[in-house]
């Protein structure tokens, strides 16, 4: 990193599948509905000069519970991201994969053509899937215990940045005299022979222009803390409260520190806003997106984190059965919406919340959203934000067109692109080649 980032960063989720907003009079729901509000919401997201695009990803279509509810267009985002690298030209493309279902080879070569395709601005999320619809689609056999999960995710990462590394910056020589292209001697293959993986390699691609693509990872939990803490570059995740957020990005440091890392990695929560030009306009968005919300489909949801509320009377309490003591899916998950149930006076009321996971939010004029951010931002509880609009038609221009300037104006955030490459709008520096590797030991 190029020292401590004074600039805010703001990512957009660039997943346009919704559970509710869909309903909205002037939604148009159609196939190339949706491919063409994912182009103008990438467009409209690199006019407003945001560090990337994040796309989630759960490879399933969800409880079969809630298949009802929500709309069938829900688009591969490696596919997408190179859908959309040729339609826009600064704007990073961070995708969700997963290191305990997809194949670290996979993984590695597709990331890698996408940071090609975009001119080195590729993101990859790193997650460790958790549900058991998406182990069911890979030939899995349950869900691998949480911890386990982190270790076969380490293995993952490796494999992945040895794949990366096979080339450097001098094995391209170009000889066209000779008719050689490479020199064979400087190209690397991974021979990676570990616990869950034998990975010979190499990718057959030149390194990227950023160095490697940028590693995202969401770990909350103690194990996953850890993990993003050592490897991470960038960490998503969700809080409610800023004093929650301080004490997690604390802790992060901390744990970075005490791994020896020079610098510890940004931290963007997730944030939802809706904004209106008046207070009175806010509210007005406010009343239409809990007019299209779904409770039945938030309820069928959360079944994926093992929270129930299903049968329950919407206008009363959240009874207490809705939550296990613990769970092997996702631990972070239940803590969260355990508390946002706790501050929750009906599980309709709890349901609504859940729209944006458990994370923080507010709705409210430019200025008052733009207070929202800064006082994270300044007070030591984020280095940005990954921005969650409502799904309604308008929300997002009204972010970039009426928030953005304000947060310019306070001297926060950027007027345009300082670089090309998804690296270069986070701060980060370009990882060098790693020294030459030894296979890894099965142990």
């Amino acid at each position: 990193m190029l020292g401590v980032s004074k600039e805010l960063h703001l990512l957009a989720f660039g997943n346009t599948r919704s559970a509710g907003p869909w309903r909205h009079p002037d939604a148009d729901n159609s196939t190339a509905g949706v491919r063409r509000r994912l182009i103008k919401h990438a467009q409209l997201a690199e006019a407003g000069t945001f560090d990337a695009l994040f796309f989630a990803d759960g490879l399933n279509y969800g409880p079969p519970a809630t298949w009802a509810y929500k709309i069938p267009e829900d688009f591969e985002p490696l596919t997408a991201t190179a859908a959309l690298s040729s339609v826009t030209d600064h704007i990073g493309l961070v995708v969700t994969g997963s290191a305990t279902l997809q194949h670290p080879f996979h993984l590695a070569r597709q990331l890698l053509s996408l940071d090609h395709l975009s001119g080195g601005r590729a993101g990859w999320n790193l997650v460790t899937s958790f549900a058991r619809a998406a182990a069911d689609n890979f030939s899995a056999r349950g869900v691998v215990d949480h911890d386990e999960r982190y270790a076969i995710a380490e293995e993952a990462l490796d494999v992945v940045r040895k794949l990366w590394d096979g080339w450097g910056e001098d094995t391209i020589i170009e000889d066209r005299a000779a008719g050689v292209f490479h020199d064979v001697n400087k190209i690397r293959t991974a021979d990676h022979h570990g616990k869950y993986f034998d990975v010979t390699g190499p990718l057959g691609a030149s390194r990227s222009a950023q160095g490697q693509p940028v590693i995202f990872q969401a770990g909350a939990s103690a194990t996953g803390r850890t993990f993003a803490a050592e490897h991470a570059e960038v960490i998503f995740t969700s809080h409610g409260n800023r004093d929650r957020a301080r004490e997690f990005y604390r802790q992060i440091h901390q744990e970075a520190r005490r791994l020896g890392r020079g610098a510890p990695p940004l931290i963007t929560p997730s944030f939802r806003y809706l904004v209106g030009s008046t207070e009175a306009e806010a509210r007005r968005a406010e009343r239409d997106e809990y007019e299209y919300f779904s409770p039945e489909y938030q309820a069928a949801w959360l079944l994926e984190v093992d929270v129930d509320v299903t049968g329950a009377d919407l206008d009363g309490p959240v009874p207490a059965s809705a939550f296990p003591d613990s769970t092997e899916t996702h631990q972070t998950a239940l803590a969260g919406y355990r508390a946002l149930a706790a501050e929750s006076p009906t599980v309709r009321d709890f349901l609504y919340r859940t729209v944006n996971g458990w994370g923080a939010g507010v709705v409210g004029t430019p200025e008052q959203v733009a207070d929202e951010i800064e006082e994270w931002f300044t007070g030591g509880a984020a280095d940005g934000f990954v921005l969650r609009d409502s799904g309604l038609p308008g929300q997002a221009e009204l972010f970039v067109d009426q928030v953005v300037p304000v947060l310019r104006k306070r001297g926060l955030f950027r007027h345009e692109y300082a670089g090309t490459t998804l690296r270069s709008h986070l701060g980060l520096e370009s990882p060098t080649r790693a020294p030459s590797h030894r296979s890894s030991e099965a142990g």
